[in-house]
Formats: C-alpha cells, structure tokens, sequence
C-alpha cells in the first residue's frame, strides 16, 4: 500500500514538473540563463521521479527486463541527485550573482567539483560493486561500508552552499530564505531519516517540494517583475498623455479677445496616448487656420506621428501657403522619410474672419458637416484628395465655402460615427447629425457635449475602439 502510495506520489510530481516548464517557458524572463537554470532544474527533477518510481515498481521483480530496469533506475536516480545539486548552486548562485558576487564563483567550483567527484564514484561503484548492491530477489540495499562517501560527497557540496547562503543571508527576501534553506536542508533531514525507514523514499519527496518551491518564488518574483513593468509603462504613457494634451489647444476660450468667432474642441482617445489631432492658430489678425487630422494606427507609434505631422502643417500654414499648398508640402516631408508605412488623414481649412471665406483641402478625411443661421446641421460632401504620408508628389485639390454671420462648421474624425455598441453597431452619421440639431440654440461647447453625450448613450458599457475627436466654429 505504503509503495503504491509513493509511486502514486512520484508520477503525479513528474506531471506537476513538467506542467511548471511549460509555466516557466510562457513566463520567460529577458534572464535568458535564469530561465534555463529553472527549467533545467524542473526537468531533472521530473526525471528523478519518474526513475524513481520505476524502481520501486519494478523493485522484486526477477524478470530479465525487471532486473535491468532496477539497476538502471536506481544508478539514474543517484546521478540526478548529483546533477540536481549543481543546478540547484548554480541557480542560487547566479540569483545571488546580480546582487554581489562575493563566494560566488567559488561556491560554485566548490560544488561542481565535489559532484563531479561524486559522479565519478558512482560510475566506478557500477564497475568495482561499492555503494550499493541488488539482493536475489532483485532488491537494492546500501553497503554500510563505502555508502558514507556518496552520503559525505553530497553533504560537504550542501554545507558550502549552506555557508554561502547565510553569507548573503541579509540580502535575500523572506521567501526566499525558505526556498532556499528548504533546497539545501530538507533533503539532507530526509536522507537521515530515510536511514530507519525503508519502501518511501523521502529525500525524493523533500526534494521535489524543495525544487517546486523554488519555481513558485520564480514565478512571484516574475509576477513582481510584470507588475512593476505595467506601473512603470503606465506611468510613460500618463506622462506621455499630458504631453500630448499640452500640444494641443485646450485652454478653452482659445481667443478670448476675439469676439468674431467662438470655437471649441475635444479629444478622447482610445487608449492613454491617440493619433487623433486638431490645431486652431491665428496666421495673422484675419485668418484662422483649424486643422483635424486622423493617424492610422493607435497608441504611441500614432501619437509620434500626430506630433510630427502636427508641427509640419503648423508650421507650412505660418509661412502664408493656401491650404492645398500646406498639404503638398506635409505630405512631401511625412512622404520623404516614411518607414512605418503610417499615413494621416487631414482636414485643413483657413478662415477669413473679416469676409467669413474659408478655404478648405481635405485629405482623405470625414465630411465636415455646416449648419446655417437658421437651418439645420447637414454634411458638406468636399472634394477629397489622397491621405498624407501614403504617397509622394500628390496634387491637393481646394475649395472654398462662405459662413454667414451665426452659420456653424462641425468637423469630426471617424471615431465618432464608428463608435460601436456591444452589438458592433455602429453610431453612424446620420445619429451624430441628429444629436448636432437636438439642441438648435446650443453654442459650439454645449454642442460637442450634447454630440458626445448622445455617443456615449448609445455605446453604453462598449469598449471605445478608436480616437474621438471633435471641433465645432462657429461665425458669430
């Protein structure tokens, strides 16, 4: 029964070794040498068990195949032990190694020559019949006369690593003062008792829970690790957040002094940072230039590129070109160098304030939608060219439109006609234009809350998959 009990032990901790690889190989560590030391350890450990419960299930029988499988299983067993000590200091050793290297190098000599010795011994013990023996009936029993130097080998190699432990005792965590006195103590304690007890072998037990222990403290420490790289990524991506937000006009009202025309904007993004963008900028004391543009991509990758393509049309609209030039000549510098493949789509107009004119170039964007003093929003179907950053030396096409005094412009990315409920059904534009003519009387702020408010209603609890973004002018 008590046999049976330990071979039962013994196959399912080959399986919970073998599960623990397959753990350590999804949960890498960039240690490439930590992480092999780990699964070199589960495996030779998975290897002793299952040798081990061979030779207790075959341990009796006098068959031919009976006979061979013992005495091969047995002489594994002894040499995994062996090994397993090497692994075990090289791992401790090299964990230690990152902090101080101080005893470790000769820590590990010290116990790679002495198993090393050991192995020697066992492979002569085979030849020359010391160490142990196999009865008529096929049963292993030790020699009490020589057994002592594989028992003496093993404990010297612990003692070293035992000393090198509390040498750096101060240095180590909680837990791993436990997984790591329990590796180098536990067998031994087995082994001892092992000694009176006969049919369980519980160095092989204490060992297993030992090398187990010391793969849950990798995996928390991995966890650790994972959870501190989040933080640290969360906190660049706030940081990168509030940069972005600075680039963009957000101190509403943005011209305080100007009575002429009231504007408003706001950007949601999908994720911390977006590659939506809009930009609001006097050329000189006449012309306003409002520009919203769409990156293909999200994240980081995207607000790179919106920056740059923001400070490009900035800065082609501030030498005084018309909005098709101020296109051509983003898209010639996004085009010049662009190894990404990323592309922008662009709606750029310049506004007149004195005569209401605006001149527009539209770049594979949304339609803007216009509202009338007294009608309603509908959309205005521009003259499209091709996006910016996809190909070079692409003629813009421009337009032009006239407000009238309390006429309004609504422009928009396709994040808001795309916002999807949990069903994927999309907002559409035909909803956002109802939402923009709910409230006749709004002013450009209370219409973008009114616009992202009905959104909102319709999305309930949907994750937002893209950028948002909205700006509404309006001709006072």
């Amino acid at each position: 029964m008590i046999v049976s009990m330990h071979i039962a032990f013994e196959f399912w901790s080959a399986i919970f070794c073998g599960i623990a690889i397959i753990c350590v190989l999804v949960t890498r560590f960039q240690d490439k040498k930590k992480s092999k030391l780990m699964i070199y350890q589960l495996l030779f450990m998975s290897l002793l068990n299952i040798f081990e419960m061979l030779a207790y299930a075959f341990r009796g029988n006098d068959t031919q195949i009976g006979i061979y499988l013992v005495r091969i299983s047995n002489f594994i067993v002894f040499l995994i032990n062996h090994v397993l000590l090497i692994l075990g200091t090289h791992y401790i050793c090299y964990r230690m190694g990152n902090k101080s290297g101080k005893g470790t190098k000769i820590t590990k000599i010290s116990v790679t020559t002495l198993c090393v010795i050991g192995i020697i011994l066992l492979v002569l013990s085979r030849i020359f019949g010391f160490y142990y023996g196999f009865d008529a009936q096929n049963r292993y029993y030790r020699l009490s006369d020589s057994f002592w130097i594989m028992a003496a080998i093993q404990m010297t190699a612990i003692i070293i690593l035992v000393n090198f432990t509390f040498f750096h005792w101060k240095q180590f965590k909680p837990l791993e003062k436990i997984a790591y006195l329990s590796y180098e103590i536990l067998p031994v304690v087995a082994s001892g008792i092992q000694i009176f007890t006969y049919g369980v072998s519980l160095s092989t037990i204490a060992a297993t829970y030992s090398v187990l222990l010391m793969f849950v403290l990798y995996e928390i420490e991995y966890s650790e690790k994972i959870v501190s790289e989040k933080q640290r990524i969360q906190s660049e991506l706030l940081l990168a957040k509030s940069i972005q937000t600075a680039l963009l006009p957000h101190a509403f009202p943005l011209f305080p002094d100007r009575k002429e025309f009231d504007i408003y904007a706001m950007m949601d993004p999908a994720r911390e940072v977006g590659g939506d963008f809009y930009d609001c900028y006097l050329i000189d004391d006449d012309h306003l230039c409002m520009v919203i543009a769409d990156v293909s991509g999200k994240g980081i990758p995207a607000a790179l590129f919106m920056t740059i393509s923001k400070t490009i049309l900035k800065s082609c609209a501030m030498l005084g070109h018309s909005a098709a030039d101020i296109l051509s000549k983003t898209n010639a510098g996004l085009t010049a160098d662009n190894q990404t493949d990323m592309f922008v789509t662009v709606w750029l107009g310049i506004f007149e304030i004195s005569t209401g004119k605006l001149s527009c170039a539209n770049a594979g964007h949304e339609y803007p939608a216009i509202k009338r003093k007294d009608g309603a929003f509908e959309l205005y179907k521009d003259k499209h060219s091709f996006v910016l950053g996809g190909m070079a030396d692409i003629p813009y096409k421009e337009y032009t439109m006239q407000l009238n005094h309390g006429d309004m412009l609504f422009l928009y990315t396709d994040g808001v006609p795309e916002a999807t409920d949990a069903k994927n059904k999309m907002y559409g534009t035909a909803r956002m234009i109802e939402a923009l003519n709910s409230d006749p009387k709004a002013s450009p702020k209370q219409l973008l809350e009114n616009t992202r408010a009905d959104i909102n209603k319709f999305v309930k609890e949907a994750e937002q998959f893209d950028d948002l973004t909205m700006v509404c002018l309006k001709y006072m």
